[in-house]
């Protein structure tokens, strides 16, 4: 037998007090001889002893009420020991500790999950000899470990701690329960010792989720502490540069999801490790904010960036990888003008005719304004307008809107052009316009030149090979004929070629999410003698790379807590997965589509891995879930009532410092059987045999 409130049975001391009375009592009256009184001798033997009797009787009777009284206040219980109560039968008992990341925090009676594992060890300890323990933990690989016995459940305990991977804590608390349900023993309890973070019970309350009437439930809820915590809520990809810096961007959403303000803190972004911006800002409790990075061009398909938030006290969240996948080839729409000038021929579409059948990079579709069609915009990443000469305004207004959406266009004009449809076109835009003309087209009688061109622009950085120091040298082209680009001080509007005497030559527009670059002269030698300078091809190829950069990028991200699932439209022959130097085998299904692979992934953390589909390689990026940031807990009574409708008992308490006394009440709860009624039962009815005793006993009856 045991007691919830042994404290109480130092009050067993005031059984003294009625053998003091009775130790008081016993002083022995002086002797006098009375000769009418020898009558009284004969009394000795009958009498006096019933007195004795009497008072011993009552004595016992008010000591043991006592007793009684101070065991029931002291609430006894029955644990599972005896062998009349149903808890002698063997048990076995299912521990899920929650190894989550935000199990880190610390209180003031430690870390969480030292807090964690010290109660299972007590759990364990309090067991009987013949109990079978069915161990697991919330996050990252499962244990897969059979039923232990007493002592390795013990030490298994410690091989257990956090680890910063996906959360699993609904399916494994339905594992155990599926364990113990078929295990041969009678009496079956679940233990799970969590710091309630309410996102990791979600779904614990579906009506779809299969019952377990005959398991009793015990959750315990470690800690109280306030932490600042920050992390990422939504990382996307975004269209178009700021101030001309580039045409993709990571939208980056950071919230405050602790219970205090954050300040002074640090958000970078790393490309292959290196840094490439930094930003300061502040948040408070429940609050969040956008920020936008430009993203530096490259020229693989994959572009591996990291995000780093620093300054904050939990740091499992505080990287987001973003594996950003550009589109295998780009789709260009070329157009021109259906029948050819009697005049030069252009430069640009033979060059890009080259492209199309030597690279794989670009795919140009070439087509006469007449044959342009606006439904056809969508399947293409750029338009290049070379030499049309009249643009109609249905054109300029779906030109515009597809550029708005993140596309890119590239007007060049024709010497005959039609300047209030380009103007047109380009009002719609925000971009400027062209004004005066200068020259003659045709003439070869130079009147400007074009400035040698300074890096600062996509366009043009790394074009050159050159030394940092260096400057650069180049054979500038002559200029006989241009239209002059009125200049705006615009962030949106950048300069990236001009002439000598300051006038743009080319410019960069920012219109919505995509880019515009609009050229002062054509791209036939009637214009100027660029067409056959060396520096002609590789600006244009450049010009026309920039503008389809961003356009059908996409993240390959997976998260961390649901199974890995993708889908190539290829029929593979080998799949294979390397992440952390280890290569991995997944399932793969063929389609009449293609192949759909699959892997559980629950041993994954964040970071980078690849897909190696036969001899091409796809780059992905592992994140944990948003919601593991958020360290909203649950009340014990909330718990009970999201878990009421899978289990036949649940009891959530809260764990502390002292667990000696939530052990004992767990102990009862499961097993025990508590009967200090009994006590106050026999106390009562020893009072009532007092009276009886008392009473039947009277001092009158002695004679």
């Amino acid at each position: 037998m045991s007691f919830l409130n042994p404290i109480f049975l130092f009050a067993l001391l005031t059984v003294a007090v009625p053998l003091l009375i009775y130790l008081l009592n016993l002083r022995k009256p002086r002797k006098i001889r009375f000769s009418t009184l020898a009558f009284f001798e004969a009394l000795k033997s009958t009498a006096l002893k019933r007195i004795k009797i009497k008072r011993w009787l009552l004595l016992l009777i008010r000591c043991f009420a006592i007793i009684a009284l101070v065991v029931a206040a002291a609430r006894p219980f029955l644990p599972p020991e005896f062998g009349w109560v149903s808890g002698s039968e063997p048990k076995v008992i299912g521990i899920l500790v929650d190894n989550s990341p935000s199990m880190d925090r610390v209180d003031r009676n430690g870390p969480y999950i030292d807090q964690a594992l010290s109660l299972a060890g007590e759990l364990i300890a309090i067991s009987g000899n013949d109990d079978m323990f069915v161990l697991n933990v919330s996050n990252g690989e499962s244990l897969n470990l059979p039923a232990l016995s007493k002592r390795a459940a013990e030490r298994q305990l410690g091989n257990m701690g956090t680890v910063n991977a996906g959360n699993f804590l609904r399916e494994r608390a339905s594992a155990l329960a599926r364990s113990l349900q078929d295990a041969p023993e009678p009496n079956k309890l679940l233990y799970i010792i969590t710091d309630a973070q309410e996102t990791q019970f979600d779904g614990f309350d579906s009506e779809a989720q299969e019952q377990f009437r005959d398991i009793n439930l015990q959750v315990m809820k470690i800690g109280r502490a306030e932490t600042s915590n920050i992390g990422f809520e939504d990382v996307g990809i975004e269209y178009g540069g700021r101030d001309g810096s580039g045409n993709l961007q990571l939208r980056v959403v950071v919230r405050n999801y602790g219970d205090r303000a954050a300040n002074n803190k640090f958000i970078s972004i790393l490309l292959d490790g290196e840094l490439i911006s930094q930003q300061t800002f502040g948040l408070g409790v429940g609050l969040s904010d956008e920020f936008l990075f430009d993203i530096p061009l490259a020229e693989s398909q994959y572009i591996p960036v990291e995000l780093l938030l620093e300054g904050d006290e939990l740091s499992f969240d505080n990287r987001f990888y973003a594996a950003i996948q550009l589109p295998e080839s780009r789709n260009i729409l070329v157009v021109s003008e259906n029948q050819i000038n009697q005049g030069f021929t252009s430069y640009l579409r033979p060059m890009l005719q080259i492209a199309d059948e030597e690279m794989n990079r670009f795919r140009f579709d070439f087509r006469g304004i007449d044959d342009f069609t606006i439904s056809e915009l969508a399947n293409f990443h750029a338009v290049v307008l070379d030499g049309v000469r009249n643009i109609p305004d249905y054109i300029s207004q779906a030109l515009v809107d597809y550029v708005q959406n993140g596309a890119g266009l590239l007007l060049l004009p024709a010497a005959d052009g039609n300047l209030n449809s380009y103007n047109r076109l380009l009002s719609y835009s925000g971009a400027g316009s062209y004004q005066n003309v200068r020259g003659s087209y045709g003439s070869f009688n130079p009147i400007d030149r074009m400035q040698t061109p300074s890096q600062g622009h996509p366009i043009l950085d790394n074009i050159f090979d050159k030394a940092d120091d260096e400057e650069i040298r180049l054979n500038v082209p002559e200029l006989f004929y241009y239209y002059e680009i009125e200049r705006r001080t615009r962030a949106s509007l950048i300069t990236i070629l001009e002439t000598r005497t300051g006038s743009p030559l080319v410019t960069d527009a920012r219109v919505g999410n995509g880019n515009m670059i609009i050229s002062a002269i054509g791209s036939d030698p009637g214009w100027s003698n660029f067409p056959i300078k060396p520096f002609f091809a590789p600006f244009y190829f450049r010009t026309l790379d920039y503008l389809v950069r961003g356009e059908g990028a996409v993240l390959n991200t997976h998260t961390l807590g649901e199974g890995f699932n993708t889908f190539f439209t290829q029929n593979a022959e080998s799949v294979r997965i390397h992440k952390d130097d280890e290569m991995i085998l997944p399932a793969q299904r063929q389609t009449f589509r293609g192949s759909e692979i699959s892997y559980p992934a629950t041993e994954w953390m964040p970071g980078w891995f690849t897909v190696e589909v036969d001899d091409r390689n796809y780059l992905f990026a592992s994140n944990q879930n948003a919601i593991e940031s958020q360290l909203i807990t649950l009340r014990l009574s909330e718990i009970e009532r999201i878990l009421a409708s899978k289990f036949r008992y649940v009891k959530a308490v809260n764990a502390g410092s002292d667990n000696s006394e939530l052990i004992t009440e767990l102990e009862l709860a499961a097993f025990g059987r508590e009967i200090w009624y009994w006590f106050v039962i026999i106390a009562i009815i020893l009072l009532l045999l007092e009276s009886i005793v008392s009473r039947h006993y009277k001092a009158e009856t002695l004679g």
